[in-house]
Formats: structure tokens, C-alpha cells, sequence
């Protein structure tokens, strides 16, 4: 079934400040190097698969909008905005709100806790799986519940370099999501395996590829091309794959 995406152009992308373990200001972006790879992605979801991409302008002074995941939660045409913990992103959410008004979104929510958008909510099913604590604050969860009417998973992340769940988690299928266990508590992955029918354990060197950061339509998915063991794994259980 086709998606529909929202990205930001990467104009304004930078490391102008350190927020995770992998973000180096002595490191900057290479401009053109991201743009070429933002325009190859574009053209990877618009014109090879058919998903409809909907665009946000960049802010100057908001390098990190083009992480468009975090800028809200959607499910049946309602909108939980973020609340960024990390006060240079902060700028962010009224943006996100706007673009969001501006087309016809009327139910839109703003949590009172931490909360990163879907970059620590991932949709399976009817079930709302929910990281924490390095971005998200666990009180936000039931926040979530109450707005979607929706069952939430707590799930406890342990390794700040898996800052976001979707660095640890993937939701591929409506039997299927992939994790890397090392990233959470024990009895985190237990309440996903004991609701999920088919649970893909990643290896940390696919992990670490940010091999699970990807995205999937539920028979194709999109995913790092340093994410090797994945990317044969998918393959070899029926997936149209495509590494980038």
C-alpha cells in the first residue's frame, strides 16, 4: 500500500551542536554530499516506489528539521506534536504545528511531557509501541493512550546511542517488526515478543549501520546499505529490499 511521507530539504542541515554520542561539531555536513543523498531518497520513494512525499521548508537556524519523523505522531488524521527536550530544537514544534494546520489537520495535541514524535512511537497494528527515557518521558505514554485511544507498549531504551526507538525498532508488516535487543531492557523485548507473531533480532553491526532506522510499506523497505545481515534477511523472507 503506498505511503505518504513528509520531508524537509536538507538546506539549512548541519551539526551546529551536539545532542546524541553521534553528533561531532568538529564533524560538520559535507552540503552537497547531503543534498545529493536527500535527492536520491526523494526520488527512491517518488519514482521507484510510488509513495507520495509532501514537503516543509527549512528553517534556517533549525539544522535538524530534516528529521521530519520528530516532528509529530499521525494516526486517523490526528497530529501529537513534539516536546522537544533539547532546547535547540524547541524552535522546531511551531513550524510542524503550522504545516499541519495548513492542511486541514483540526485535532492536533501537544504533550505536556518529553515526547519526540514518531521518532519514539512506532504504529504496528493497532498497538503504539513507545521508547524512553533518552528523548521521550515514560508520563507521555499515557498522554498518547488517552489521544489516540490506543493500547501503548512501554519500551525502555538502555544504550544512548539508540536515542530514539526508531534506531532500535522497525515495524515491518502486520506480523513482523525487527529490534536490536542490546538497545533495551530485557523485559522490554519480552513484551514485544509476547505480542508481536514474528520478531527479527538485528545484529549490533547492522544496528550500529542504523540498519534499523528504515522504513517499509510492508512489502517494501528502505534501509542503510551498510546493513548487511538485514538487507539478506529481508530478502530471504519474501521483502522487495532497497538499500540506500
Amino acid at each position: 500500500m503506498p505511503k505518504t511521507l513528509l520531508m524537509c530539504p536538507p538546506r539549512f542541515f548541519d551539526v551546529e551542536y551536539e545532542i546524541n554520542p553521534w553528533m561531532h561539531v568538529d564533524n560538520p555536513v559535507a552540503p552537497e554530499q547531503a543534498r545529493r543523498e536527500w535527492d536520491a531518497l526523494y526520488e527512491l520513494y517518488v519514482g521507484r516506489l510510488g509513495w507520495e512525499v509532501l514537503l516543509i521548508d527549512p528553517v534556517d537556524g533549525l539544522p535538524d528539521m530534516v528529521f521530519t519523523a520528530n516532528g509529530g505522531l499521525v494516526i486517523d488524521a490526528r497530529v501529537a506534536l513534539p516536546q522537544f527536550r533539547q532546547p535547540e530544537r524547541q524552535g522546531e514544534t511551531q513550524h510542524f504545528r503550522r504545516w499541519f494546520e495548513e492542511r486541514g489537520f483540526r485535532k492536533i495535541y501537544e504533550p505536556s511531557h518529553d515526547f519526540e514524535g514518531e521518532g519514539d512511537a512506532l504504529l504496528w497494528n493497532h498497538v503504539l509501541f513507545a521508547g524512553s527515557p533518552w528523548r521521550s518521558d515514560k508520563p507521555s505514554h499515557p498522554e498518547l493512550a488517552e489521544f489516540f485511544d490506543r493500547e501503548v507498549i512501554s519500551l525502555q531504551l538502555v544504550d544512548a546511542r539508540f536515542y530514539h526507538l526508531d534506531t532500535a525498532f522497525a515495524v515491518l508488516d502486520r506480523q513482523t517488526v525487527a529490534l536490536y535487543p542490546g538497545a533495551f531492557t530485557r523485559e522490554s523485548v519480552e513484551r514485544v515478543k509476547a505480542i508481536v507473531p514474528r520478531v527479527i533480532e538485528a545484529e549490533t553491526r547492522d544496528a550500529l549501520a542504523y540498519g534499523l532506522n528504515s522504513i517499509s510499506d510492508g512489502d517494501d523497505i528502505v534501509l542503510s546499505d551498510r546493513a548487511c545481515g538485514l538487507i539478506d534477511h529481508y530478502r530471504g523472507i519474501g521483502k522487495r529490499v532497497w538499500p540506500t
